[in-house]
């Protein structure tokens, strides 16, 4: 009716801040920030000055950007140095901006060069034992809340994992050292990085010298959901979510990070991470449930055509299920 007002939509939960961070979150932002590229360690970089250029065949837009984790003394010859490194690399030149990014007026800079600004996306954290009982508790909106069948889990350090889907259904859990058929087959239908980027992604992978975890989950045999954790020192990394469309809200991802949470938690990490892009509300919506909060949020920032004109846009994470790299 005339003068209806819609109700107001209900706050992010998982929306950080993109810039003045205070002292301890700024640096809790730099040591995620470097853990975050150890466990996505790039194909080629070099050093300009306080920034690291990277690139990765395309794969995934962290893999592809550049880190400005400090300063440099000419940031117009730094501009070029990055135009011409992409340029050899096929890639657009590409900045990942935080709020800890440097020179601290790199965003003005890349405004004033008609840089745009996408990809929005936050980096959340929660203790892991929080996570650990979150994620074998209940099913939370939108998941079911069926009976809970044992699970029967198997392969590298498996153990008993919660379980939520339909009282009839049979639920597994397996985690292995490497990315398996099954569990490439699943990344491959939801998660960009594992479809058109998979050559890219999987040289990645084999470069990575974390400890890393794949699971897999299936519901009568059949491959349903997968999930990627790194530990370094006190951190899981959880990356490439992916759910197949016929088990979503049923709980399955929910399951995959109860698996990932208990393998880290055996390798002495006390804390998780993970990114979640600002369009994936569905993902947003578990892993608040789960008891993530925000640290901080960042973008990328891409050259205008006119410095690119046919470089691909490598896009990394994939839809609502995956942890954006």
């Amino acid at each position: 009716m005339p003068g209806d007002q819609a109700a107001p939509c209900p706050p992010d939960p998982l929306s950080g801040p993109r810039a003045d961070l205070p002292p301890a979150e700024a640096s809790l932002a730099r040591e995620l920030e470097a853990v975050a590229h150890r466990a996505w360690p790039p194909l080629r970089q070099i050093e300009v000055g306080g920034w690291t250029l990277r690139a990765s065949a395309g794969s995934s837009r962290r893999g592809n950007s550049v880190w400005a984790h400090g300063g440099v003394p000419d940031a117009p010859a730094a501009l070029a140095a990055v135009t011409d490194f992409y340029a050899a690399a096929g890639l657009p030149p590409t900045f990942q901006l935080t709020p800890v990014a440097r020179p601290r007026e790199l965003g003005a800079v890349l405004d004033a060069a008609g840089y745009d600004d996408t990809g929005p996306t936050d980096v959340c954290t929660v203790p892991l034992p929080a996570l650990a009982r979150a994620a074998a508790g209940p099913a939370g909106p939108g998941e079911a809340r069926g009976d809970r069948p044992p699970v029967a889990a198997r392969g590298l350090g498996a153990r008993t994992a919660p379980a939520s889907a339909s009282a009839s259904a049979s639920i597994g859990v397996t985690t292995s050292d490497a990315p398996g058929d099954e569990w490439l087959r699943v990344a491959g239908q939801v998660l960009t990085t594992f479809s058109v980027q998979r050559a890219g992604t999987l040289a990645v992978l084999s470069a990575l010298r974390l400890p890393t975890v794949y699971v897999t989950l299936t519901v009568d045999g059949v491959p349903a959901a997968v999930g990627r954790g790194v530990a370094d020192d006190r951190w899981l990394g959880i990356y490439s979510m992916a759910t197949l469309p016929a088990a979503r809200g049923r709980g399955a991802a929910r399951r995959v990070v109860a698996a990932l949470a208990q393998w880290a938690g055996a390798r002495g990490a006390t804390h998780a991470y993970l990114q979640v892009e600002e369009v994936s509300t569905v993902a947003r919506g578990l892993y608040a449930d789960l008891g993530f909060r925000p640290v901080y949020r960042y973008s990328y920032r891409r050259a205008p055509l006119s410095v690119a004109p046919d470089a691909p846009d490598p896009r990394g994470g994939g839809p609502a299920e995956a942890g954006a790299a």
